[in-house]
C-alpha cells in the first residue's frame, strides 16, 4: 500500500501515478508480512484513474508488473487476483523473456499475463472470471447495458452514484465485506471524476466498515473548510464516528428501520450537493450521523 499511497501523493495524473508506481516498485521492489504478528503476505493490484484516463496495474513476485489501459466508454474491476489477459499496454522490463525461459510464453502469440505469470501458461478453470471478479463484472455490464438503452446517462450524477453504492452493498456476492462474514473492509469509498460539465470532483466515503448500515457523505478535496474540519478533529470526525460503528457492531445491535432511513437521507442530500457543486459538506455529514446513531453507542 505504501506503493499505491507514494503514487497518488507524486502523480498528478492516472498515467503519471502509474509511471510512479512501478518505477517505485521496479527500484525498491515489494514484500513483506501485510498483517501485525503474521507471516501472511500476497500481491497487489491497482486501479488508478483520472477524470481522463484510467488504469489497471497488476504486480507478481518482487518487482514484475503490468499495466493495462481501460478504454474510453468501458468499465473495469479486479478483486484479489490477476486479471489482466492479453491488453497488456507495458510491463516490467524482462517480464516477457523471463516467461520464455520458464516455459510459460512462446514468445510468438499474445502476451497473456494471467496465463503466463499465473497459471505458469496452462490452460486452466483458475483462468475463469469468477466470484468477486464476476459479480462486479456483471454489475459493469448491466450498467453499459443502462448506458446504451439511454436509462442511465454519462452525465447523471445521482443514477450513477446509487448505482455504485447499491454494487458496494452487494453482500451476496461477497463484494460487500461485513463482519457478519468474518473478514471485513475498513471502509468504503466512491468518487465521481466528471470531465467538464461543471462539477467539483467529489468522493464519498462511509467511515465505517460496513455501507449497508453506514451511508456515503460528500467530501472535496481542497476544500479549507473540509481540511479544517469545520472545527471537528482534522479528520473531520470520521475516527469517532468509525469507532462508535465499529461498537455497535460488536456488540450486535441492529439498526432500526426509522434511523436507516435517517441516515440514507444524509446520503442523499450528499449526492444533491455533488450535482449542484461546490464546497464540502463532510463533516457535518458525520456530525449528524454520530448525533443519530449516539443512542447505540456502547
Amino acid at each position: 500500500m505504501d506503493l499505491l499511497r507514494l503514487a497518488l501523493e507524486r502523480g498528478a495524473t492516472a498515467r503519471a501515478a502509474v509511471g510512479h508506481l512501478t518505477s517505485l516498485l521496479e527500484e525498491h521492489g515489494q514484500g513483506g508480512a501485510c498483517e501485525e504478528g503474521g507471516d501472511w503476505t500476497y500481491e497487489n493490484g491497482f486501479l488508478l484513474a483520472d477524470a481522463g484516463e484510467a488504469f489497471v496495474v497488476e504486480t507478481a513476485g518482487t518487482r514484475h508488473w503490468a499495466v493495462e489501459r481501460v478504454p474510453p466508454g468501458k468499465g473495469r474491476n479486479i478483486s484479489n487476483g490477476l486479471s489482466i489477459r492479453t491488453g497488456v499496454e507495458s510491463c516490467s522490463a524482462g517480464l516477457k523473456e523471463l516467461c520464455v525461459a520458464k516455459g510459460w510464453w512462446d514468445g510468438e502469440g499474445p502476451f497473456d499475463w494471467k496465463r503466463s505469470v499465473g497459471a505458469g501458461g496452462r490452460a486452466h478453470a483458475k483462468l475463469d472470471v469468477r466470484g468477486r471478479e464476476r459479480a462486479g463484472a456483471d454489475h459493469l455490464a448491466a450498467a453499459a447495458g443502462r448506458v446504451s438503452d439511454g436509462s442511465l446517462p454519462a452525465g447523471d450524477v445521482a443514477g450513477w452514484l446509487g448505482w455504485m453504492a447499491g454494487v458496494l452493498r452487494d453482500e451476496e456476492s461477497g463484494i460487500c465485506f461485513r463482519s457478519t462474514h468474518g473478514f471485513m473492509s475498513t471502509g468504503s469509498q466512491i468518487s465521481w471524476l466528471a470531465r467538464g460539465g461543471g462539477h467539483t470532483a467529489s468522493h464519498f466515503f462511509t467511515a465505517a466498515s460496513d455501507p449497508l448500515v453506514a451511508c456515503y457523505k460528500r467530501w472535496t478535496f481542497g476544500d479549507p473548510a473540509a481540511a479544517a474540519g469545520d472545527g471537528l478533529a482534522g479528520d473531520g470526525g470520521s475516527l469517532a464516528l468509525w469507532r462508535r460503528w465499529r461498537s455497535i457492531d460488536l456488540a450486535g445491535r441492529s439498526v432500526p428501520e426509522a434511523m436507516r432511513r435517517a441516515l440514507l437521507e444524509i446520503e442523499a442530500e450528499a449526492v444533491s450537493a455533488a450535482e449542484r457543486g461546490g464546497a464540502s459538506e463532510f463533516s457535518g455529514s458525520v456530525a449528524r450521523e454520530l448525533e443519530l446513531i449516539s443512542s447505540f453507542a456502547v
